[in-house]
């Protein structure tokens, strides 16, 4: 069963390529491009990874990790933050948030590659009850 990947980005070319590349290796890839529809597009689709820009409207992807983390079924979920803001407040929010990996725009499709299939296939913390 291919893994569902998750990206929101305010950015269309980015989530075409993106989307494109992953597919080409095997991930099923669903893209939106708020804060509002990731969140609601996570609840439906329940996705194993979230890539998801930190900046974009309706929301951050801070607040879009909060929002998820807090759906029993996606609470641990690998998350993937990209960005453009290089600045030690976006790197402690995602030391904070427990990213799975920070990737600074712009970036090596190939880097993003290896730490999505990382993300994809690394074990999920067991919900507590």
């Amino acid at each position: 069963m291919a893994h569902k990947i998750l990206i929101a980005d305010d950015d269309r070319d980015l989530l075409t390529s993106l989307s494109v590349r992953l597919e080409a290796e095997g991930f099923k890839v669903l893209c939106v491009q708020d804060a509002y529809q990731a969140v609601e597009q996570a609840r439906k689709a329940q996705p194993d990874v979230l890539i998801l820009d930190i900046n974009m409207p309706a929301g951050d992807g801070f607040s879009v990790q909060d929002r998820v983390s807090k759906m029993t079924d996606l609470n641990g979920i690998p998350v993937i933050y990209l960005t453009g803001e290089r600045s030690v407040r976006v790197t402690e929010l995602a030391k904070a948030h427990h990213a799975f990996a920070l990737i600074f725009k712009p970036f090596e499709t190939k880097d993003l590659l290896s730490v999505v299939r990382a993300a994809a296939t690394a074990p999920r913390p067991v919900a507590s009850v």
